[in-house]
């Protein structure tokens, strides 16, 4: 179900109904966000929600044994209970050809059980915390390397043997349909456990509002992936009906539907096309076709983001800021604090640190930077591309760090005269621009031999520079350009309260009207669901 859709229109149109109609009653209102939010994932496919199912009931078990608390036989009931009935409700439509998806459940409710009744066991209380912090990490890793990564590896294990020795493994591929979203509800639930093991937040011993929190749907196929302290005090919390809510919601998701089916979905044919056939483009056709890939991508993601905390105010939620001006970025280390701010912030707090972070030494330093964004390369997909993505991230952030280039430009923020900061300002944004429109080329490269033929077109100057897109271009991207240095400018991503009535109308008449009239015929999902 795609935000830009009637469908989602008439069913968040339902939703807010029942929703605020139960405003008096928190936990009827819990009770109506679980199971829309199941609904609103199982119209992809329902199947797939026995996965949401499993991952929670796991981290109701592990979140309250991270605590160090002993669970109770009402605990293990309301989990197994859980993960039971909740997989044969999902299935219920599809028994009949579902009956393996069953026997899995079946499995990893032995195991599941199994292991944490062992773990209850444990006497030593730093022991037990370990333990059941450590379950949630395997079990929800296990899931996404099964259903994210086996075919993936597989295969390069085979070719990889093959290649060297000859030897056909024959391995077996699973083929299985990525689950949407699962990249971003399983970092969830693992920061949920871990962040119980550091201290940071209490476990609830309510499976319902813990179900709620994983599958809060605004933001379950693409994120932003939230963080248990901000999230989930908010569904114990009564949700203040307010047409300030309403309208700053509203506000939020027709920007972000203007940046995804007026920019976004009207340059992904120009970028398709150019990664189509690289080798029979000019140098001029390719340069625009990766300028294009550039702004869809982030229009398209910010876009989604955008959407899912405008529908999540207008119920009465706040979620966290995901982008904030990633292209004005001046260096690698600036422009992870502004593009997808929740993945890189999880990569930091969950990997980066636990590696070592900055301790131990220089070496050791740019080893947990490369270590971190190689990991977050493959967190993008099962493919060789995302991971020499991930090792280029990796290098630039090692190369500016090496060369003390932040502390830098630190120095002259704080000494230089207006004229000279601004030259500097400018000319680092320039730099970094240019290495982030790379990145995004072996990003977007969907086999490496596509990656080196555009390359080598990209870079074969007696092609010529035909330029017959770069107005078209320039008309999608100008406008989104307009704002955000104005944003830039005032410091406030909702700068559109500031403006005068007058200006406020023709905006909202302006959006809307793009909206309606400029978005391409046919519907383009978004780009992040298949992460």
């Amino acid at each position: 179900m795609l935000f830009q859709t009637t469908t989602f229109a008439i069913f968040f149109a339902v939703f807010w109904v029942l929703y605020w109609s139960t405003r008096n009653r928190l936990r009827l209102q819990n009770v109506i966000i679980l199971l829309g939010s199941y609904v609103f994932y199982g119209a992809w496919d329902e199947r797939f929600l026995v996965l949401i199912i499993a991952s929670t009931a796991t981290d109701f078990l592990a979140g309250i044994g991270a605590a160090g608390r002993r669970l109770n036989r009402r605990e293990f009931l309301l989990s197994a209970g859980y993960l039971g009935i909740g997989s044969l409700v999902a299935l219920g439509p599809t028994i009949g050809e579902s009956l393996n998806y069953l026997g899995i459940v079946l499995l990893f409710g032995v195991v599941l059980f199994g292991s944490a009744v062992w773990g209850n066991r444990i006497e030593t209380e730093a022991t037990r915390r370990k333990y059941f912090v450590g379950l949630s990490v395997i079990a929800n890793l296990s899931i996404l390397g099964v259903f994210k990564y086996f075919d993936f590896f597989a295969d390069s294990l085979a070719s990889l043997v093959a290649a060297s020795t000859g030897y056909d493994l024959g391995y077996v591929s699973l083929n299985i349909v990525l689950p949407v979203g699962i990249s971003f509800y399983t970092f969830q639930t693992i920061s949920y456990s871990v962040d119980i093991y550091r201290g940071q937040v209490e476990p609830t011993h309510s499976i319902l509002k813990l179900g709620a929190f994983v599958a809060f749907f605004p933001q379950l196929v693409a994120g932003p992936v939230e963080r248990a302290k901000n999230l989930l005090p908010q569904f114990s919390e009564a949700r203040e009906w307010s047409w300030d809510a309403i309208r700053t919601g509203a506000t939020l998701f027709a920007w972000g539907l203007f940046k995804k089916v007026v920019i976004a979905d009207n340059l992904a044919p120009v970028a398709d096309a150019a990664f189509a056939a690289p080798g029979e483009l000019s140098q001029g056709e390719l340069l625009v076709g990766l300028l294009a890939f550039t702004f869809q991508i982030y229009c398209d993601f910010s876009g989604y983001s955008d959407m899912a905390r405008g529908t999540a105010r207008a119920l009465g939620f706040r979620l966290m800021l995901n982008f904030n001006l990633p292209y004005f970025s001046r260096t690698p280390s600036d422009f992870w604090e502004r593009w997808h701010i929740s993945l890189s912030s999880w990569l930091r707090d969950y990997l980066y640190i636990p590696l070592g972070g900055n301790r131990g030494g220089t070496l050791n330093t740019y080893r947990n930077l490369m270590l971190t964004m190689l990991l977050g390369g493959l967190w993008h997909g099962a493919s060789w591309t995302f991971v020499l993505w991930g090792a280029y991230q990796g290098a630039i952030l090692v190369v500016y760090r090496l060369l003390g280039i932040d502390e830098r430009l630190n120095r002259i923020d704080k000494q230089s005269t207006p004229v000279v900061r601004l030259a500097w300002t400018l000319g680092s944004m320039a730099v970094m621009f240019v290495f982030v429109v790379y990145g995004w080329l072996i990003f977007r490269a969907e086999t490496l031999d596509n990656l080196i033929a555009y390359n080598q077109g990209l870079f074969d100057f007696a092609r010529g520079f035909d330029t017959n897109q770069l107005a078209y271009f320039l008309g999608c991207v100008l406008p989104l350009l307009a704002v955000q240095i104005l944003q830039y400018n005032r410091g406030n991503l909702e700068l559109f309260d500031d403006w005068p009535r007058f200006v406020k109308i023709n905006a909202v008449l302006a959006v809307g009207l793009a909206i309606v009239f400029l978005q391409p015929l046919g519907t383009r999902s978004f780009i992040y669901f298949d992460f």
